[in-house]
């Protein structure tokens, strides 16, 4: 992951907010010196069957939903729309998610 060179352009006056396909390279970018406002990412699948429920969220530093990590970083996980390997779910529901940012007030 080259998230330095990522983030080479960002500077502290604008939200920084970082697309990470899993949660943990969301962990890692949360865990780096730079100032990450938001981090979106999917790849649990919401754990898709169960029991992959329990290991989805026994080896994800985020498993699925709005995660606070530091007073001015968040980390969303979706469950995504679909899924991988067996077509089926069972015991998770597929999302489609809608995210609105406001500007932060003065």
């Amino acid at each position: 992951m080259k998230l330095d060179e990522a983030l080479a352009d960002t500077d502290d006056n604008h939200a920084i907010i970082l697309l990470a396909h899993q949660p943990t390279s969301a962990k890692i970018a949360l865990d780096s010196h730079n100032d990450i406002s938001l981090v979106l990412s999917g790849h649990t699948h919401g754990g898709q069957i169960y029991p992959l429920i329990i290991a989805a969220y026994l080896t994800n530093p985020y498993y699925v939903g709005l995660y606070q990590h530091s007073a001015h970083s968040y980390v969303y996980v979706s469950s995504g729309t679909y899924f991988w390997g067996f077509p089926m779910r069972l015991g998770t529901t597929p999302e489609v998610t809608y995210i609105t940012l406001r500007a932060q007030s003065d």
